[in-house]
């Protein structure tokens, strides 16, 4: 009998600039107000293009800590007048870097026109990586990133350091991308310094392109809503790192390294099918015990006490371990109970949560900081075939917390709730938009999703 004709997978892949200008305001950092001076690490949007039969796949990485959803939605829109990839079929993945502009909640009229220029970039980059697609062959391997993060909440507790490995080369072995997944919050970089910077992620991709010539690497944030780099939980005023560039250098190169190890380990295949699912949920607001009166008049009092806080960065000491604690007159002024006041009666929050598959590996991707918990919780749903956690997908859209911390803060008042020294370890919970249940919905949707492929 004649032999089996087997489909055949093509990729391509490439990267452009996106690294705002100089002169515009940094942000991300409430204790960093100055201008841009410089740049240190220029920041990119890295493109992976997939086809096979009828189903085109796109993987974005940007080093940006993310966007609001109308310009998330103009990017798409670009991306498939200029490519004819719909959007479900678009994995937009942040890397969550905070050395990028603030443009997370909106976009302040300043950054328009550079929103504007970014989605040509980001639409560009995906039609050149559809336009370079060669026949490739896949493979992934799942290894782990030991003793560089910890749980910023609960430093005790372990964290998932589980790094995913995808290798992308053509027929005579040559690389085309490297796909890296892994949860890690994207701080390394600190508010010192008023240069741009894709952070730790922009340095392993850029270690890992110089050791695999000619490969593309795109970093896949994971749940890393609560996980912090080094030792930089909430309270901790002992750490030696101080957010330096050679910190994140360290990082960024020591995560290259593990990439590369474990990716001589891949073996790659030809035929690796595609496939991509959706499903769409409803996320319950966070509730709270006061009024928005109450929350008015709290914040009034504070801020008459503590003050305004203004700097251009960082004072010197100062982690995002021990920012709060040192400034509660940014962090703990009652801004943050005004607003979950505000909200608390609002519809639920509608989000989509995607799946895809690339081969034997699937990807579960969806938009938030979901704590590294729940991310684990859809792991271990496929304990035979590990799937990918990407969360800072599409726009953002805030925390997604586990539920034990909302358990013990359940009875805080209003006015003890603000003392950053007692009640900063539950940053996160404390500041999400959804309640308790958030968390375990979002899995269930996610698992749903996965089952499907």
């Amino acid at each position: 009998m004649p032999e089996k004709l087997t489909s055949r997978t093509f990729c391509g892949a490439t990267k452009a600039v996106i690294t705002p200008p100089v002169g515009y305001p940094m942000g991300n950092w409430g204790l960093r107000q100055g201008k841009a001076k410089g740049v240190h690490r220029e920041m990119h949007v890295r493109s992976v293009v997939l086809k096979h039969e009828q189903t085109v796949m796109a993987v974005i990485s940007l080093e940006l800590a993310g966007l609001p959803a109308q310009t998330v939605q103009d990017i798409k829109t670009k991306i498939l007048t200029l490519t004819g990839i719909h959007s479900d079929s678009v994995l937009l993945n942040f890397t969550h870097n905070h050395t990028s502009p603030d443009t997370i909640f909106s976009l302040p009229e300043q950054w328009t026109v550079w929103a504007a220029w970014l989605a040509d970039q980001i639409a560009g980059c995906v039609s050149a990586a559809l336009h370079r697609s060669v026949p490739a062959n896949i493979g992934t391997a799942n290894g782990s990133f030991p003793g560089w993060t910890v749980n910023r909440q609960y430093p005790e507790r372990s964290v998932d350091t589980e790094i995913g490995v995808m290798c992308i080369e053509d027929d005579h072995g040559s690389p085309i991308a490297h796909l890296l997944n892994f949860a890690c919050h994207g701080v390394a970089d600190g508010g010192q310094y008023l240069e741009w910077s894709a952070d730790f992620a922009g340095e392993a991709s850029k270690e890992i392109e110089r050791v695999m010539e000619n490969s593309i690497a795109l970093y896949i944030q994971g749940a890393a809503g609560d996980i912090h780099p080094f030792d930089w939980w909430f309270g901790n005023r002992a750490s030696e790192h101080l957010h330096s560039h050679e910190d994140t250098e360290a990082m960024g190169k020591a995560l290259a390294t593990a990439t590369v190890r474990l990716a001589n380990t891949v073996t790659t295949s030809s035929n690796i099918p595609l496939g991509y699912v959706t499903d769409d949920i409803e996320l319950p607001r966070h509730q709270v015990s006061w009024s928005v009166s109450d929350a008015l008049e709290h914040r009034e009092n504070l801020i008459s006490t503590l003050g305004n806080y203004s700097g251009d960065t960082w004072l010197p000491g100062t982690t995002t371990a021990n920012a709060a604690e040192n400034h509660p007159e940014l962090y703990g002024c009652g801004n943050n109970e005004v607003n979950l006041a505000k909200n608390q009666n609002l519809p639920p929050v509608p989000v989509t949560v995607r799946g895809f598959r690339i081969g034997e590996t699937s990807i579960s991707a969806h938009a938030g900081e979901l704590f590294n918990e729940l991310g684990s919780k859809i792991k271990k749903a496929f304990p035979e075939n590990r799937p990918w956690v990407a969360s800072y997908c599409d726009h953002y859209i805030g925390y997604i917390s586990s539920r034990k911390p909302y358990e013990e803060i359940a009875n805080i008042p209003l006015t003890e709730i603000v003392n950053m020294d007692k009640y900063r370890r539950y940053y996160g919970t404390t500041t999400s938009p959804y309640n308790q249940d958030a968390g375990d919905i979002l899995v269930d949707s996610a698992v749903k999703v996965l089952k499907k492929l």
